[in-house]
């Protein structure tokens, strides 16, 4: 059986279907133009906010522990975007340069980087999946535990089978 503290939250605690049609427009920063539409600039800014030393330090440290260029260029320009400094369009021209701008500034530090996310090698086992769904999804994990359980006691029970010899005087 399951332990329903795992499941954490108020289920009800959640949008209203077509919520979004009926919010006042212009509330988030992708509903409005964006600030910034020429690429070169987009960069330029985003590079040289980059530059402060905390965040400096905190992109030297992710690239060293071993997140990708990928993942971190991907952050980055994503932040841009839903903050409504520039387009997707925009965000998707700028990433090349990005990524090279991190290589750089993660060679002067020595930190040796990774470019790209790897696909896993072998494909993810059951139990690794059953447990990251525990972890991240637990309504979802409720709902697979549940149906396995019924469907179990659907089954018929298997007796065990003995052979003639050994029913005695059953």
């Amino acid at each position: 059986m399951i332990d329903p503290s795992l499941v954490q939250g108020d289920p009800f605690n959640a949008p209203t279907p077509g919520q979004s049609l009926t919010d006042t427009p212009g509330q988030w920063g992708w509903e409005k133009p964006s600030i910034v539409s020429d690429p070169q600039q987009a960069y330029e800014g985003l590079v040289e906010s980059l530059k402060g030393p905390v965040l400096k330090e905190s992109l030297g440290k992710l690239m060293y522990i071993g997140v990708t260029i990928e993942t971190l260029v991907s952050g980055l320009v994503k932040k841009g975007f839903a903050e409504g400094a520039f387009s997707p369009d925009v965000a998707e021209l700028i990433k090349p340069l990005l990524a090279r701008y991190l290589i750089r500034e993660a060679n002067k530090r020595g930190i040796k980087v990774n470019i790209v996310n790897e696909f896993p090698k072998p494909p993810m086992s059951d139990e690794d999946t059953i447990d990251l769904l525990r972890k991240f999804n637990p309504k979802e994990f409720m709902k697979l535990s549940e149906k396995i359980e019924k469907k179990e006691e659907k089954l018929p029970k298997v007796i065990e089978q003995k052979g003639f010899m050994d029913m005695g005087d059953e």
